[in-house]
């Protein structure tokens, strides 16, 4: 396992806490494929699922800052954008090089310490300011 779901910071919106521990979840699975040596096939099916989560997760979170008019919109936007930027060029190597290690690498040296400063810090203000808005 990669990360413990309890480990993953609380915010002020519980469906932004459901929607980080999935994503854990699905990382788990994902790292736990590459480490434990699974065949490529089901690495690129978690891979995918992985990435379509990032996207749907991203774009729920912008929807919600955008209907209340978050004040840190385009900063916030910023970062999801950086990481989708990496995502599609980690999809491209591992189109061509199918190496499991690229994408290893990745998920415990830039996305989830990025997501776990993420989530303290852009996740943390935004979800405190919905939740003045959205009752979960």
């Amino acid at each position: 396992m990669l990360l413990d779901i309890s480990q993953i910071p609380r915010v002020a919106l519980e469906r932004m806490n459901k929607v980080h521990e999935e994503e854990i979840k699905l990382l788990n699975q994902l790292f736990e494929a590459i480490d434990q040596g699974k065949d490529t096939g089901e690495i690129d099916r978690l891979f995918k699922a992985f990435v379509e989560d990032v996207k749907k997760h991203f774009s729920s979170e912008q929807e919600m800052m955008e209907q209340y008019n978050f004040f840190a919109y385009p900063m916030h936007r910023g970062e999801h954008d950086m990481v989708l930027g990496q995502l599609t060029n980690l999809e491209k190597r591992w189109e061509k090089e199918r190496n499991p290690e690229l994408i290893k690498a990745y998920i415990e040296n830039e996305f989830l310490p990025w997501l776990m400063n993420h989530i303290q810090t852009m996740d943390t203000v935004t979800a405190h300011f919905l939740s003045h808005f959205i009752r979960d």
